[in-house]
């Protein structure tokens, strides 16, 4: 996949993120007309699902779209570096000789200066993973990931932590944990903001290049 113009990614995030969207208003909408308790338990399962499938999809098309613009790991700031190179430090977390590293640290180096940023992109293997439901700490580390900063979001936390995840946690375990019309309404509003944002802020940075490394 390539995602060459800031017009491309645009398209690709509004199209992701206007299906999700659709979708949960949707539900919102067969909530408030059937009054049932039980469909508004299961709009909190899916309110997390598109959450955290929006973030991870994001994330990974602002990245292949970096990768998409020919430039070098030196012209990079340094997260894209980590990104690329993140599967040769694996190696590191097996074993305690200073020789692994030496290698590894060898390869980095020899390669940094040169070295075309490319990675390869695909639903099944994404660049960046949540690892499931995301907490705010999760986020936080695709948002720093991708050398994006986290202040926007940091009075957001508690949507996602309590009002959010808490409460899908409790529902998926099967614990009885009802949501009001009201707060799934409040849950809906301030999650798609979040997501909104978060899908402004990723074009924010391709049109004004701050992926690349300050001179």
């Amino acid at each position: 996949m390539k995602i060459k113009t800031v017009e491309k990614l645009q398209d690709r995030l509004n199209e992701d993120f206007a299906w999700r969207k659709k979708e949960l208003i949707d539900f919102q909408m067969m909530i408030h007309s059937t009054k049932n308790r039980t469909i508004c338990r299961m709009g909190v399962a899916l309110l997390c699902a598109h959450f955290e499938g929006f973030l991870k999809r994001a994330a990974n098309y602002y990245i292949v779209f970096v990768s998409s613009q020919n430039l070098r790991m030196s012209e990079l700031r340094i997260n894209f570096a980590a990104i690329y190179f993140q599967g040769n430090f694996d190696s590191c977390n097996e074993t305690d000789k200073i020789s692994v590293y030496s290698n590894v640290l060898h390869t980095f180096l020899d390669c940094y200066e040169n070295l075309s940023f490319r990675v390869h992109y695909s639903q099944d293997k994404p660049l960046i993973k949540t690892g499931g439901n995301p907490s705010s700490l999760v986020f936080k580390e695709i948002v720093n990931s991708i050398g994006l900063d986290f202040t926007l979001y940091e009075t957001k936390q508690k949507y996602i932590d309590t009002d959010l995840l808490s409460n899908r946690h409790g529902i998926v375990h099967g614990e009885k944990v009802y949501i009001t019309e009201t707060e799934f309404d409040e849950t809906l509003k301030n999650i798609l903001e979040i997501m909104e944002l978060f899908k402004e802020q990723i074009l924010d940075a391709a049109i004004n290049e701050k992926y690349l490394k300050a001179k």
